[in-house]
């Protein structure tokens, strides 16, 4: 009787699909001020270098008309949303992988307009889709808009157009990005950041006068997901001796 080796070939086991889940990060704000009775204007932004990057500007009107169209670094971007009330308009446009550094926004209205406008860039955002978007409008104060999230780890960014010619403030737990006002109104800019769960975000001004118009403009931005594989290989040779027993 003899004992002999045979060698089984056994495959490595691979381990399961993971995912690593990002935030959006604000980046930068930036404003063209109160600009009286123009048909177009522009100023500087800069947007760092960094990945899956946009770029959200608002746009607040207080005369009859309209955003034609919007560049950044001679690029155009994408209309969303316009919300009205009376003379008094908020518009939200967007654009998605911005080029990095210092450019200019270029605003182009429908008329010599006065208006308001305002940019915000950020990165760690879905390069695809936006998650949601809505509007309000009213009079007197507060100005608030309310929009439901889907995504976990959203960030909302609203945009406000509102006949009170100074004094507005942001509501407690809202981040005020950028606020300018002139003699026909304000434009203001906030945002909130990491809305871990989906549900209904309110946006709150205070401030404004009992009979001021106002409408503001709301987008959720949904974060960037990262899809890992972990191969995870047990430690099992490729190759397995087993002893049989043979008889001779």
């Amino acid at each position: 009787m003899a004992r002999l080796g045979r060698a089984f070939p056994i495959q490595p086991w691979y381990g399961p699909v993971g995912a690593v889940w990002t935030t959006v990060v604000f980046d930068a704000a930036s404003t063209s001020a109160y600009e009286s009775a123009l048909s177009t204007y522009n100023w500087n932004h800069t947007v760092a270098n960094s990945l899956n990057r946009i770029l959200i500007v608002g746009v607040s009107v207080f005369a009859n008309g309209s955003v034609s169209s919007i560049t950044y670094a001679g690029t155009a971007m994408t209309f969303l949303r316009s919300d009205t009330n009376g003379i008094y308009r908020s518009e939200l446009w967007y654009l998605y992988a911005p080029a990095t550094g210092t450019n200019s926004v270029a605003v182009t209205l429908s008329a010599s307009l006065t208006s308001i406008a305002n940019a915000q860039s950020y990165y760690n955002a879905h390069q695809k889709a936006l998650d949601a978007n809505n509007g309000a409008n009213g009079t007197n104060t507060p100005a608030s808009g309310s929009i439901t999230t889907v995504t976990a780890y959203d960030t909302v960014v609203g945009n406000l157009a509102a006949q009170t010619a100074s004094g507005i403030t942001s509501a407690s737990g809202q981040y005020s990005r950028t606020s300018s006002a002139g003699a026909l109104g304000t434009g203001a800019s906030d945002d909130f950041g990491d809305v871990v769960t989906p549900g209904s975000k309110t946006f709150t001004w205070n401030g404004l006068g009992v009979t001021d118009s106002w409408a503001v403009s709301l987008v959720a931005l949904k974060p960037w997901v990262q899809t890992c594989f972990y191969w995870e290989e047990m430690h099992r040779p490729l190759f397995e001796t087993r002893t049989e027993t043979v008889m001779v």
